[in-house]
């Protein structure tokens, strides 16, 4: 048989599609995740827990199914396209979250969290493949296009949650919310794969007398194969485990881990993921904390979607045209989440100001968390789609990591301040690392 791969143009009309079904699941997640922010008051309060461990368990809905099957879901990518990931990932964000609305202790809202935080997993993971296919040249602007969605969540879904649990309580709101959640499972049916291989076809020449004649002296050695001789069987058992590790590496992309400029950046993902969970999972409480009120205090989320909406749609653009590159743009975006952090205790006197530093800093990381993705495209190069399943790994134990952190920090200082100080200072410790990686990066460049 003769292939010939013939790459087609791209279905151009049916692209948009895929930004929108990207940008309208980022919406419910990332819209969900903040307005954790307003149940996680209830939560401590429910059931009797500290913030501590209500931070680590709402840090689970993003971080848990990303730290523990990234590279796993990463490894199904190549058995199951995006559609089939996206829809059973999202059939079990839904019922877990709908489930979780009837907890009864933080122990079945953990594993409830979990089970939604494995769907999303699926779900991230297989919508990076069919942006990078469709848009291979732009790939900058259409992922920050996409991940738009969930900073408009981020103003739209706190203040509904808000108004919702005042009118039926925090269980049939977060039950509300579960229902709309599935509708990740419309989003993973607009995902209609990019087929790049077309196989053309020769008729097999006859080779029937060969057949016989190979019959026949397999035939004549049946003796052979039905008593076999120990060397024979363990080379065949060492064949076996070679042919096993190969397709394990090739599955899991473990070449990459061998890159040191790889794994220096893992350890970048993990602190954006540290930051990236505790600015979004104590803005609002802080704001309680301080006693600007329910509604004022939700409605910092706007503020700082309506930053981060400017940070991710406009980093793209800027990125593509060539004017900077997406580390050196990723490092100072980083800088300047730090340095708001650092200024946050100064502001707590004022709503304004609290309001002014939660547009500058989302912003900061509505550029930070689309940029790690093109900065792991530079790294890996398109041929290893699988190994962003080690971003999300990275990223999400950064999650888990930054909310128990931060809600740490506030139980043994009784101020948020000092969390969004602790912010600030792993922001700048990023800053240091991506520092370093576009160093290696340039040096790499240059042999």
């Amino acid at each position: 048989m003769d292939s010939q791969t013939v790459p087609p143009s791209p279905p151009h009309p049916w692209r948009y599609m895929i930004i929108f079904s990207r940008f309208f699941w980022c919406f419910i997640a990332l819209g969900s995740f903040k307005s954790l922010g307003v149940f996680l008051p209830h939560f401590v309060q429910t059931f009797s827990t500290s913030t501590a461990v209500a931070g680590l368990i709402c840090s689970f809905l993003l971080g848990f199914g990303m730290f523990i099957f990234g590279p796993f879901i990463g490894a199904l990518m190549k058995v199951w396209d995006s559609r089939k990931l996206t829809i059973a990932g999202g059939l079990l964000a839904g019922i877990g979250t709908v489930a979780a609305s009837f907890s009864c202790s933080m122990t079945q809202m953990a594993a409830m969290f979990a089970l939604i935080s494995i769907g999303l997993a699926f779900i991230q993971v297989a919508a990076i493949k069919p942006t990078m296919d469709y848009f291979p040249e732009s790939f900058a602007t259409a992922n920050g296009v996409a991940l738009s969605g969930g900073t408009i969540g981020v103003m739209v879904l706190p203040p509904v949650m808000d108004r919702l649990v005042e009118l039926y309580g925090w269980r049939t709101a977060f039950a509300l919310l579960g229902a709309f959640s599935f509708n990740y499972v419309v989003s993973g049916a607009l995902l209609r794969p990019l087929h790049r291989m077309r196989a053309s076809y020769t008729r097999l020449p006859d080779k029937m007398n060969d057949t016989d004649a190979k019959t026949e002296k397999s035939g004549n050695q049946s003796d052979q194969y039905l008593s076999p001789d120990r060397n024979t069987s363990r080379v065949n058992i060492k064949k076996v485990f070679s042919i096993i590790l190969e397709v394990l590496r090739e599955r899991f992309d473990t070449q990459a881990l061998a890159d040191p400029i790889f794994i220096i950046y893992q350890v970048a993902c993990v602190l954006n993921g540290m930051v990236y969970s505790m600015w979004h999972l104590f803005l609002i409480p802080q704001s309680l904390e301080l006693g600007f009120g329910d509604k004022p205090s939700a409605f910092l989320a706007t503020y700082g979607g309506l930053g981060a909406l400017v940070g991710r749609v406009g980093h793209g653009s800027i990125v593509d045209s060539g004017l900077i590159k997406a580390s050196t743009l990723l490092a100072l975006s980083s800088l300047v989440f730090a340095v708001c952090c650092g200024l946050n205790p100064l502001a707590t006197s004022s709503y304004d100001a609290i309001a002014i530093l939660a547009t500058i800093s989302g912003i900061a990381i509505g550029a930070i968390f689309p940029l790690c993705f093109v900065v792991m495209r530079e790294i890996t190069g398109d041929q290893q789609t699988s190994a962003f399943s080690w971003l999300f790994l990275s990223h999400g134990g950064g999650q888990l990591l930054g909310g128990f952190l931060a809600g740490l920090i506030h139980d043994v200082t009784g101020m948020y301040e000092f969390a969004f100080v602790g912010m600030g200072a792993v922001a700048t410790v990023l800053v240091a690392i991506l520092v370093l990686t576009r160093c290696l990066m340039l040096k790499r460049a240059s042999k």
